[in-house]
């Protein structure tokens, strides 16, 4: 059965910007590159980021919070509000 996991951004149209978007999903393929795992499918809405796959859900979680840690992080610094829901 494939995992899928669900990061919601902090706003509604947090993620419309193809820019900030195309930096979610490599983070996510770097990710996994870089753990020597399965690239996860990834599916970005204007809230939120869906990962999902033929994965074990464990990997696919610390994949997802990963993503979360990085990407919210580089936000803060950069615009300094939170990216994603209950930072």
């Amino acid at each position: 059965m494939p995992a899928r996991v669900t990061l919601h951004a902090a706003f509604p149209q947090a993620l419309a910007d193809p820019a900030l978007a195309a930096l979610v999903r490599a983070c996510a393929e770097e990710t996994a590159e870089i753990q020597g795992v399965a690239t996860p499918e990834v599916t970005l809405f204007d809230d939120r980021i869906e990962l999902g796959g033929e994965i074990p859900t464990p990997i696919l979680l610390a994949i997802a919070a990963e993503v979360r840690r990085a990407t919210g992080r580089w936000h803060v610094a950069k615009h300094g509000s939170a990216l994603w829901r209950g930072e």
